[in-house]
């Protein structure tokens, strides 16, 4: 391999890159830049990431996660100079966690199925955390999105048994939560039926698990359909000289089942 391809010299080389841009001869916005400053961006590169993976976009995939590299590079250069740990830190407590949390590659330990796997992960991490956390709950960060926090409090609680048995039961729940909701409805007790919708929401996040699929890149791609079918819809009407505003019930039925015929293959 040529040494230039190898990926530890490039890292240095991107580190080098991003030290010389905070450096006394560097870029006047790379030397005003904080934690906290570029901390939104790093959230916009990471959505982008996953924007290129749902496309199926390797290209830019390959370009979006550069930008992730720089913007974890940059938190890493920031902290150097604080004296407060360097990239080499990070790159170490990575490689150690690793090692740590998969004794069934790197230890004597046996895990032969994927649940094993994470029931190991679980009572390690418990054991890591102990004395930082009380509850196998903890951890979660308090930004992330609530349907992927409800999807990821499903699975930590199902590491320690707490679960449905099977698709069937959690399917019967979900049943329930419907049937709670309407009956709040009936009530008319606001208070009442924001939490049985919640209690549902809930539900249907942990259905996802059972049905192995992303609860947040499902509602993601289906408000993405809705997006290409009403705006179909707006196009549409648009070139017939019709107001969105004006339309009948009935119209927009039609219209809307027009646009997901129209839309499909695009979806």
């Amino acid at each position: 391999m040529h040494p230039m391809n190898k990926p530890g010299e490039k890292f240095e080389k991107l580190a080098e890159i991003l030290a010389t841009l905070r450096g006394p001869n560097g870029c006047p916005w790379d030397k005003e830049q904080t934690y906290k400053d570029i901390n939104p961006y790093l959230l916009e590169e990471s959505h982008e990431v996953v924007e290129a993976i749902d496309n199926n976009d390797f290209e830019s995939l390959k370009e979006e996660l550069g930008d992730l590299l720089v913007h974890i590079l940059f938190h890493c250069q920031l902290a150097k100079e604080e004296n407060k740990f360097t990239a080499v830190d990070v790159i170490n407590s990575a490689c150690e966690k690793l090692i740590r949390r998969h004794p069934h590659v790197f230890g004597g330990d046996k895990a032969k199925t994927t649940q094993e796997v994470l029931v190991n992960w679980e009572k390690i991490k418990q054991q890591e955390n102990k004395d930082k956390r009380k509850s196998i709950l903890d951890g979660l960060p308090k930004t992330i999105p609530a349907l992927l926090k409800a999807f990821r409090l499903g699975e930590k609680s199902s590491r320690v048994g707490f679960d449905w048995e099977d698709q069937k039961g959690i399917w019967n729940k979900v049943k329930e939560e419907m049937e709670e909701l309407e009956q709040a409805l009936a009530t008319k007790n606001s208070e009442q039926i924001e939490q049985e919708y919640g209690d549902l929401l809930l539900t249907l996040a942990n259905l996802a698990r059972f049905l192995k699929l992303d609860p947040e890149t499902s509602l993601r791609k289906a408000c993405d359909r809705f997006t290409k079918r009403f705006q179909w819809i707006e196009e549409t009407s648009k070139q017939q000289n019709q107001t969105l505003q004006n339309l009948t019930a009935a119209q927009w039925d039609e219209l809307w089942n027009k646009a997901k015929t129209k839309t499909q293959k695009k979806s």
